[in-house]
């Protein structure tokens, strides 16, 4: 029997394969050659409406990085310059202002011992920028909105915006005399922290309902009257002054 030459078969079918393809592809040109394709048009589009496009885009994301944040925390520091400020808004810090002041900022800072120096010098620096007493207020109006805008860093303590309104609220009657320099300022601070102003008046109320009822209770200790009459009003003073003071909380955390 003959051998089979498998070199040469292989050779034929890969040349027969070849071929195959190059006979097809000369077919789909042949097929191909006359067919007209649709006309596409684009629709024509002008640089004014690209430049439109983006200029409308850059000025969304101007306006969205310019909108105010809502403030929810006032680092602690910053909330004693702007009560600092409130005290000296009307030239001079009374020595039952600052005695209030002292009281705040131990109940707000462990370490206020410590930090009140810096604090007011820090403050007395933005008073002393005035040019003349007629900018006097202006300034420290400055001084509140770049305490209020200021970065309240993770590590810092921070305080509420309507806790806030209430220190100054207790500070601008601790003298026992809320004059309009204080009064203008406090209702600065409330447009800045965007306080509801029903929330203001009801803040302000409460407190003048707790200066009446302490008022009475001082006046009551002072008199000759039997212990035990003085004893039962005491306590009833003293009852509605937690209910004021409890619902004053209830208004801050909300």
């Amino acid at each position: 029997m003959a051998g089979i030459d498998l070199g040469k078969g292989l050779q034929s079918l890969v040349k027969g394969a070849a071929d195959a393809v190059n006979g097809a592809v000369d077919t789909v040109k042949n097929v191909t050659k006359d067919i007209k394709l649709p006309e596409v048009k684009l629709p024509e589009i002008k640089a004014e409406q690209i430049t439109a496009i983006f200029t409308k885009k850059s000025a969304e994301e101007a306006q969205a990085s310019t909108e105010p944040a809502t403030i929810t925390g006032i680092s602690v520091k910053n909330a004693l310059k702007i009560i600092y400020y409130m005290m000296a808004v009307d030239g001079e810090v009374f020595h039952s202002e600052e005695e209030k002041f002292d009281s705040i900022g131990q109940e707000l800072d462990p370490n206020y011992a410590s930090n009140k120096a810096e604090l007011v010098e820090e403050c007395r620096k933005q008073m002393e920028k005035a040019v003349d007493p007629e900018d006097y207020y202006d300034v420290l109006e400055d001084g509140v909105e770049d305490a209020i805008r200021a970065t309240v860093k993770p590590v810092d303590a921070a305080i509420k915006p309507k806790l806030l309104v209430w220190d100054l609220l207790a500070v601008a009657y601790s003298d026992g005399a809320y004059n309009d320099a204080e009064r203008k300022l406090l209702k600065y601070v409330i447009r800045k922290l965007d306080i509801d102003k029903a929330i203001f008046l009801e803040l302000e109320s409460s407190l003048l309902t707790l200066l009446d009822l302490e008022r009475e209770l001082n006046w009551i200790k002072s008199t000759d009257r039997l212990y035990l009459t003085i004893e039962a009003t005491v306590n009833e003073l003293e009852s509605r002054k937690r209910v004021v003071f409890d619902s004053v909380m209830d208004l801050i955390n909300l």
